[in-house]
């Protein structure tokens, strides 16, 4: 596998972005709770296989030796996506060509510096050296401008109703330039 994507921009001053190791998932879960309402909260166990499924997809942030924030990436294909609180599994994930972008969350303390924006430069130099063609995600309303700064368009695709009123898929095409 190339690893080219460890080393990749995605600094953020004062922050530490690293690879998402399974221990790191209780911190997770506490960001997450911080970051959603409680019917967007999902267990350690829909976290823990897609962190197996893909870990070069899955960073988090630490700042001042806490965490400040986490995305969560894996290989998907161009369909509908997979359905909010579903754990996958190994063997019948389909591997496609595009990354699915599961879930990014910063803390309130941290937002505001550019560590959203580094995290996802992490999972795009990941997704490119996985050769993978596009990046696709379910938007939430309140982070739909944020998603269109950095290039993503809508995606006609099904969201189920789990994801909530008014959320959106995006798709954003890569290029290994």
């Amino acid at each position: 596998m190339n690893t080219a994507f460890l080393r990749s921009s995605g600094t953020v001053p004062g922050c530490v972005l690293r690879p998402l190791q399974p221990s790191d998932l209780p911190a997770v879960l506490r960001l997450q709770a911080r970051a959603y309402p409680p019917a967007y909260h999902e267990r350690a166990e829909v976290f823990a296989t897609r962190l197996a499924l893909a870990p070069g997809g899955c960073w988090i942030a630490e700042r001042g030796g806490e965490a400040a924030g986490y995305v969560i990436a894996h290989p998907w294909q161009d369909a509908q996506p997979p359905d909010l609180h579903a754990p996958l599994s190994m063997s019948s994930a389909p591997q496609g060509d595009i990354a699915f972008l599961h879930d990014m969350a910063v803390c309130p303390q941290a937002r505001g510096i550019g560590l959203a924006q580094g995290l996802f430069r992490k999972v795009r130099a990941w997704a490119i050296c996985q050769e993978l063609s596009a990046i696709v995600l379910v938007s939430l309303p309140d982070a739909r401008a944020f998603w269109q700064r950095l290039g993503f368009v809508d995606h006609a695709r099904t969201v189920s109703a789990g994801y909530g009123a008014g959320a959106c898929c995006m798709r954003l095409a890569l290029s290994a330039k």
